[in-house]
């Protein structure tokens, strides 16, 4: 299920490119999108950001123009929580076990289509599983056990 709260950063000079990737973000259901023309815009949103970034999608070459490592930069940055960064080039998104998606970064050759950036957006907007709690013996759904008050007829709500 799509979580409709991400916030994604898309950094990328050309227009087109950034139009490109935000209409497939929203055909996957994702709204809350600030595409930048520039590092120093991205590095401004970034800095000011009150709450992380949960995906940075970036033009490698935008930086590189400003004489930045664009994948370090998103390593050391604690306000992007992932990055799908890619060249100006077919593409496959590689995998990535469940254990090692706390902050995933994948570089690509070319800018993402749809079935790389639905992957990609899968792996890092997948539920994930704290903890599993026991139910009481006499919720646990055991077929045994029959509940006593199935009539809910006669409740406060049907005085």
């Amino acid at each position: 299920m799509t979580n409709k709260t991400l916030r994604i950063l898309i950094a990328d000079e050309h227009p087109y490119q950034r139009l490109q990737l935000e209409r497939l973000l929203n055909g996957l259901g994702y709204y809350r999108i600030a595409p930048v023309e520039s590092f120093e815009e991205l590095q401004r949103l970034v800095q000011s950001a009150l709450q992380p970034f949960s995906l940075l999608l970036g033009n490698i070459e935008l930086a590189s123009h400003a004489g930045v490592d664009l994948a370090r930069f998103c390593r050391v940055s604690s306000q992007i929580q992932h990055a799908l960064l890619y060249h100006s080039q077919h593409l496959k998104v590689p995998s990535v076990p469940a254990g090692e998606r706390q902050a995933v970064s994948v570089s690509l050759p070319r800018v993402p289509d749809n079935e790389a950036l639905q992957t990609f957006m899968t792996m890092i907007d997948s539920p994930l599983l704290i903890g599993t709690l026991t139910l009481p013996g006499g919720l646990s759904g055991n077929p045994a056990h029959t509940r006593k008050h199935r009539n809910f007829g006669h409740t406060v709500f049907s005085r």
